[in-house]
């Protein structure tokens, strides 16, 4: 004979509900890519022919992305 458990039943989450818009549709995606790539063409743009009052801010802001995205990547592919 068996006592049936004093403990709560857990339930297994189905996998299929927690689907990401990339899983629905790649559009999302796209536009997060080009939304980027776009404000980093921006960004470039301003650290090299914007106002000179402004540029050291922007070269500053793209060196701190470019050692953020570095990190990033390094991790990423430790893991794996």
């Amino acid at each position: 004979m068996t006592k049936p458990s004093p403990a709560a039943e857990t339930a297994i989450a189905d996998t299929s509900s927690k689907k990401s818009c990339c899983s629905k549709m790649k559009t999302c995606c796209q536009k997060a890519t080009r939304a980027r790539e776009i404000g980093l063409a921006g960004m470039t743009a301003m650290a090299t022919f914007g106002p000179k009052r402004f540029r050291p801010y922007f070269q500053q802001i793209l060196a701190v992305i470019a050692v953020a995205t570095a990190a990033i990547e390094f991790f990423r592919k430790r893991k794996d």
